[in-house]
């Protein structure tokens, strides 16, 4: 067993610094850091992006001292989902299906947008048909790689790489455009609910009736294999108690900012940036690509939202190609509707996994099984 000196002259386990508990309290405090040290900068999103960037750099030189639970971040999405679900009102339901045809047609229209990017990657690259699909499709960084693992011709460790490049590229310039490009029309904002700092203002009763609803829909999402099973389940519950009458628990900022450094620190431990081959052969391409994609999806808010009566930079934000958990922590900063912008991207989700994936799997199998009768 290797011993090493601490500051004071005394003998240290080296398994001791390099134990879980060790790296895990290590990877929090770096986190913590980094969401302060934004946070006093005055910069945007300080609690997701501060975590994110310094675990991410960190994680370079010193990887084998960091550790990171997919566990914390399921608690960030839970503590997230209960307040996206508080959102959900009659009202919002009802104009949710109003705008399931624009649901429909903007996502169509999104995609459209990443196939011929996507393909134009592939051939730039010389990527298989489901690695260019996969890595470019806006459905959620996890959903992908899985996806991917699951057919044949793709490459899993591409599309991390891609599915990296674009979370990072739209969770930096989405909030930077809303906030400082999108005007917000006097009065049009939604009023800012005042939320306690740390005490929960909720029923004990209630409470438990709460959690234990929480944990039936997170059981129910999980056995039906929903994307998200940790913000999909509290979302549902939340939104029953507000459509059943009690209502939801309304979240303290503590725990909002508690939920967005669990999430961010996942994302900065996760991420595939470390590997420079792959980093310089597909950095330019993949960030021309996310680029012209986020304009796309500006083009498609400015022009949508006077027909539509929504504010432009709620609908931007409904269509921007992040995912659920980002664009909705954007969304409570400048306080626009949260059950828009999260019904927007759970559809597209949906849409992508249900209905799209079959089809890739499907023609990424035809292309294989032609390559291998080519070959024999």
């Amino acid at each position: 067993m290797k011993n090493r000196l601490d500051k004071e002259g005394n003998f240290v386990s080296a398994n001791l610094i390099e134990s879980k508990s060790f790296r895990i309290i290590f990877t929090a405090f770096l986190a913590f850091l980094g969401g302060y040290a934004f946070d006093s900068l005055g910069i945007y999103l300080p609690w997701m992006l501060g975590p994110l960037f310094v675990v991410m750099i960190a994680k370079v030189k010193l990887r084998k001292y960091l550790y990171w639970s997919k566990t914390f971040r399921s608690t960030g999405l839970v503590i997230l989902g209960l307040q996206l679900g508080s959102s959900f009102t009659k009202q919002s339901l009802n104009e949710m299906i109003e705008y399931l045809p624009v649901m429909l047609f903007t996502t169509i229209a999104i995609i459209s947008f990443t196939v011929l990017t996507g393909w134009f990657i592939g051939k730039r690259m010389n990527l298989s048909l489901g690695t260019s699909m996969l890595g470019s499709f806006p459905g959620g960084l996890s959903q992908m790689v899985v996806l991917s693992e699951e057919i044949k011709d793709s490459d899993e460790t591409v599309v991390g790489f891609m599915q990296t490049l674009r979370v990072i590229l739209v969770i930096s310039i989405v909030p930077w455009i809303v906030t400082h490009v999108m005007s917000v029309e006097p009065g049009a904002a939604m009023a800012v609910t005042v939320r306690p700092f740390f005490l929960f203002e909720y029923d004990g009763k209630l409470a438990i009736m709460m959690l234990l609803t929480l944990l039936v829909f997170i059981f129910i999402t999980k056995k039906a294999n929903f994307p998200l099973p940790f913000l999909l389940g509290p979302l549902m519950a939340a939104a029953l108690f507000n459509l059943a009458g009690p209502g939801a628990p309304q979240i303290p900022d503590f725990w909002l900012n508690l939920s967005q450094l669990l999430i961010g620190a996942h994302l900065g431990y996760t991420l595939k940036v470390d590997n420079p081959r792959l980093f310089r052969k597909m950095f330019g391409a993949v960030f021309v690509s996310n680029v012209l994609l986020i304009g796309f999806c500006y083009y498609l808010s400015i022009q949508f939202a006077p027909t539509l009566s929504l504010q432009a930079n709620e609908l931007f934000l409904s269509m921007a190609p992040g995912g659920v958990a980002e664009m909705a922590v954007t969304a409570m900063s400048v306080h626009v509707d949260l059950s828009v912008v999260t019904s927007f991207h759970l559809f597209r989700i949906l849409f992508i996994l249900f209905f799209l994936s079959p089809i890739i799997k499907w023609l990424a199998g035809r292309n294989h099984g032609k390559q291998e009768q080519g070959q024999s």
